[in-house]
């Protein structure tokens, strides 16, 4: 393995370290790891977790930016899952959740 693609893996798993560090967030992941798959609402995640819908879209967005959890909308609902496409995610969930 090439040193700048180490290097850019590297970097790739602090920024998703550094954005699933907050108990929030954490919470959201397990939620999210133990849906088997399932895409879940904002509203499934706020409600689960007894958070409040701001407080959940920021913990997301946070999460999206460091490409831990995928987005998709449709219609007026926004959907969220892990990012099982990223080989370090399906790592890092595998250890915390």
């Amino acid at each position: 393995m090439a040193q700048t693609t180490k290097k850019k893996i590297i970097q790739e798993l602090a920024e998703m370290l550094k954005a699933i560090a907050h108990p929030d967030r954490l919470a959201i992941l397990q939620l999210l790891s133990s849906s088997r798959d399932r895409w879940l609402t904002v509203k499934v995640i706020y409600e689960k977790l007894k958070l409040q819908q701001p407080v959940a879209s920021r913990h997301l967005n946070i999460l999206k930016s460091a490409g831990v959890v995928s987005r998709k909308q449709e219609g007026q609902k926004i959907y969220y899952c892990i990012c099982k496409e990223k080989k370090t995610v399906d790592s890092l969930t595998k250890c915390l959740c």
